[in-house]
């Protein structure tokens, strides 16, 4: 996995706009890139952080280098955050509760404000969603609850919690069963998973006893998941950017 040029880390000559819209007590942060775009993708933060967590320079200067460069196709970038204005228990308990009904938001308010200030709306194959550690337990919400708006899932340093906190790692073939069973019941769409972590991560032991008990599942999983693991790779920002700029020119490709 190469890692992110020092180079991209200082403004670039054409930077993208970052607007921000808000909806009720609440905001997302838009960041529209200088070149037309046809897809967007929704980055979640991690647990404790909020809208600011990923748009930061060290990100956006990286993403707008690489789409400078045709590394990567120009797409909008969504950052909304999972906690109601006035909560104070951001502990991966009260974490848990708050993504679990985020995709109701996102539904009904993030997708339909964004859309429409950029003015047009987004076809399922031309959305992605991707997030950090409850970021990433974010995402798997997302793929159980909303096939319908996200062909593209990017969970990174996170499980599923389908089955309970650390899911993915105390009960590993329950997620699994719980997962394939989403698929079914939305009517088995047709998708993609790209899931990323460290080895010395602190959510390595749940999300890869939850993709190693996927992967027995060839029959569902065997042509649609990806799975990387970056040697020595921990939990921060700063390595979750690395995944990203590894990540991001795969999206909406290999249709």
């Amino acid at each position: 996995m190469k890692t992110v040029p020092m180079e991209y880390t200082s403004v670039c000559t054409n930077p993208g706009k970052v607007t921000k819209l808000s909806y009720g007590e609440k905001f997302v942060l838009l960041y529209t890139p200088v070149k037309p775009a046809e897809h967007i993708l929704y980055l979640i933060h991690g647990g404790g952080g909020d809208q600011y967590s990923f748009f930061r320079p060290a990100f956006l200067n990286m993403v707008d280098h690489m789409i400078e460069l045709g590394e990567l196709e120009p797409l909008f970038i969504v950052s909304p955050c999972f906690y109601d204005p006035d909560e104070k228990d951001k502990t991966p308990g009260s974490s848990g509760v708050a993504v679990r009904k985020f995709c109701k938001e996102l539904r009904e308010q993030i997708i339909p404000l964004a859309e429409g200030y950029i003015g047009r709306s987004f076809a399922r194959r031309e959305r992605a969603i991707s997030g950090f550690s409850m970021g990433g337990v974010t995402t798997w919400y997302a793929f159980l609850q909303a096939l319908d708006l996200f062909y593209w899932y990017v969970p990174l340093s996170g499980d599923c919690w389908a089955c309970g906190e650390k899911g993915g790692g105390v009960h590993p073939e329950e997620t699994a069963d719980e997962l394939i069973a989403a698929l079914k019941r939305q009517g088995s769409p047709d998708y993609r998973i790209h899931a990323i972590t460290g080895s010395k991560d602190i959510a390595f032991p749940n999300l890869d006893g939850q993709i190693q008990a996927m992967l027995k599942h060839k029959d569902v999983f065997g042509e649609t998941l990806r799975y990387e693991v970056l040697e020595n790779g921990v939990h921060d920002y700063e390595t979750i950017f690395r995944y990203l700029y590894h990540a991001l020119p795969g999206l909406f490709q290999n249709q």
